[in-house]
């Protein structure tokens, strides 16, 4: 990996302990890249092995989505000399359990301390890294998640929303071979119900907020305040130019989308 490309990428500098090291990038990569799927979108096919997703992220300045952002940003700690592996995920589906391995995280130690890392998630993805503590609450970006152990799957990532934790996330502790990875990706890009072939995503973070589309409908979030419009086709391309940093369209128009 041309390192230094990355770090231009997502505007970080090196220096500091390795946990520094772990947070700036992580919060770097999720606040330059942002989570897409055009490409899935348009019926293209996608490749997760790291130099092409490097070749499409860095080097052609997209961005994509929990296979191809977390092969990345894995790739990437390694590299550093940060140990980093990949597991498989499940979303949960809001209380009813969760879906199938659907999602890719990485797990990754620093200074003697384990991290969950996930840069892929899209809306609710923590920016900063969380400490592989159980029961631990942990503040990032405005939120609060922990890791609690869980039932169907090993451990479960909560995330707190008017005062109570509702599961998000949920994984077991194992490292998936890359096969693992490009067997749930066919699934997710190329399945016939797969959602992502269907509905425009996108998200970016910012510093103090996050930027997101949902097929028509664009959501600014700054603090504590929220505005959403829905943007006609003839100005979709200048949209995810400014708030994505994305030269690339759909080659349709995605269905209309009430909130």
């Amino acid at each position: 990996m041309d390192l230094q490309g990355y770090f231009a990428r997502i505007g970080y500098t090196e220096g500091g302990t390795d946990t520094q090291r772990l947070q700036r990038v992580h919060r770097g990569h999720i606040t330059h890249i942002p989570f897409e799927n055009l490409d899935v979108f348009n019926g293209k096919n996608l490749s997760v092995k790291p130099e092409d997703v490097y070749e499409k992220m860095v080097t052609h300045n997209r961005g994509g989505y929990c296979f191809e952002m977390n092969s990345l940003l894995c790739w990437a700690l390694n590299e550093m000399g940060i140990p980093t592996y990949g597991v498989l995920a499940r979303v949960s589906r809001g209380g009813e359990g969760f879906g199938n391995h659907s999602h890719r995280m990485n797990i990754s130690e620093a200074d003697g301390r384990r991290w969950v890392c996930d840069v892929g998630f899209g809306g609710d993805c923590f920016v900063d890294p969380l400490l592989f503590e159980l029961e631990t609450e942990q503040e990032t970006h405005g939120c609060v998640y922990r890791v609690m152990p869980g039932k169907q799957v090993q451990y479960v990532v909560q995330l707190k929303k008017d005062g109570v934790f509702t599961d998000l996330l949920g994984f077991d502790d194992i490292p998936a071979l890359a096969e693992d990875f490009e067997l749930s990706n066919f699934y997710t890009n190329c399945h016939p119900t797969s959602g992502f072939k269907h509905m425009l995503m996108l998200n970016r973070f910012t510093e103090t907020g996050r930027v997101s589309m949902f097929n028509t409908f664009l959501t600014l979030t700054e603090g504590s305040e929220v505005t959403r419009r829905e943007v006609p086709w003839e100005e979709l391309s200048a949209v995810l130019q400014e708030h994505f940093g994305l030269d690339v369209m759909p080659d349709h128009q995605p269905e209309k989308f009430s909130f």
